[in-house]
């Protein structure tokens, strides 16, 4: 008989039991069940990878850029830059501006190299200097008025990052 009254009383607790044991732990339940698949799903469109990596860019755009297709180039090298890290900005918008001297828009690549000089990061000064280098090229090549004196500046802030040494025929009309 105790162990009759025993198990009843065991089974009467356990019974009490799980009937106050909530089954959810939140109270919206209808949202928690049916919305989830939806949160899923809405997360997954969220994190697409892109299609092309940074380092596939460079390397189209720089076989385009050996190739004289220019245009072709700098499209590329805009798409490299939106990927490239902090520490390779400069050189896209280097190789963009070089671009652009080919196709003597001149303006364009002024404000490519000075946008690089002024909102890049460089590894080294000599990389910097280089981008002085090129900005003083396009000064020469445009020829407007005020532009020898800008590109006697640039090779002079090259020189003093290392870019160029000794005398140039880069320095002629400079003092």
């Amino acid at each position: 008989m105790k162990r009759i009254l025993f198990f009843f009383l065991l089974f009467s607790v356990g019974y009490g039991y799980a009937q106050n044991y909530p089954k959810y732990t939140t109270k919206r339940v209808k949202d928690t069940v049916f919305k989830q698949p939806e949160k899923i799903e809405d997360s997954k469109e969220l994190k697409k990878e892109p299609t092309v990596s940074f380092k596939e860019l460079y390397d189209i755009a720089t076989d385009l850029n050996r190739s004289g297709r220019y245009e072709e180039a700098i499209a590329v090298y805009t798409e490299a830059l939106a990927l490239a890290s902090p520490r390779w900005k400069y050189l896209i918008m280097q190789f963009r501006g070089l671009c652009y001297n080919r196709l003597k828009q001149y303006d364009q690549a002024i404000n490519n190299f000075t946008d690089a000089l002024e909102n890049c990061e460089f590894p080294n000064d000599n990389a910097k200097g280089q981008l002085y280098c090129s900005r003083a090229l396009s000064y020469g090549w445009r020829g407007m008025e005020g532009d020898l004196e800008r590109k006697c500046a640039d090779l002079k802030k090259a020189r003093e990052y290392g870019a160029l040494e000794g005398h140039s025929a880069l320095d002629t009309g400079c003092d």
